[in-house]
Parts: C-alpha cells; structure tokens; sequence
C-alpha cells in the first residue's frame, strides 16, 4: 500500500514539474517575441524595459477592472497607455509602436 502511495505521489510530482516548466517555456517564448518585435522597430533596451512595463500595467489595470464585475472599456485604456506612452516617448516612437501593437503577445 505504501509502495502504491509512493509512487503516485511520485508520478504526481514529475506531472507537476513538467507543466510547471512548459508554462515558464511559453512566458520565456512570449517575452523573447515581443523583445524582437520591439528591437525591430528599433528601440534599445531600455525602451524596451518601459514599454513592456507599460503593457503589464495596462493589463493589470484591464484585468482588475474585469474582476470588479466591469468590462474594461477598449477605448478608455488605449487613450491611457497612449497618455503614459508619451510621457516617456516621442510621438514619432508611439508611431512605431502602432505598426506592431497588433502582434504583441499578453501572456
């Protein structure tokens, strides 16, 4: 009986790890993505660090919104993450941007 207990806590464990690690494969996979996305448009890591925590905090923002029973209104968030954008970017940046918003990944 032991033995049986064992061995399914074992499986269960090696089940566990594996999942763990393919979730943390598919955020690495994400981020590298983005990361050459935003290096194609030319910005350097820095600017890369800001926007990537600008899209986090418009996220949150949206995901918090959504728990409190709202949905998040598209437009009010755009006019936001533009708002805080370009207080750090120029227009000409917040340009490029837009050319590849539409294939950054959220995971």
């Amino acid at each position: 009986m032991k033995k049986t207990v064992y061995t399914l806590l074992f499986f269960l464990s090696i089940s566990l790890n594996i999942n763990a690690q393919s979730q943390n494969s598919s955020i690495d996979d994400v981020k590298r993505l983005n990361y050459d996305l935003l290096q194609e448009i030319g910005f350097d890591d820095s600017k890369i660090t800001l926007v990537s925590r600008l899209i986090y905090s418009n996220v949150k923002k949206a995901t918090y919104v959504s728990e409190k029973g709202v949905f998040p209104n598209k437009e009010v968030l755009d006019n936001e993450f533009k708002t805080m954008f370009l207080r750090f970017f120029s227009e000409e940046d917040f340009t490029k941007f837009k050319t590849i918003k539409h294939k950054i990944k959220y995971n």
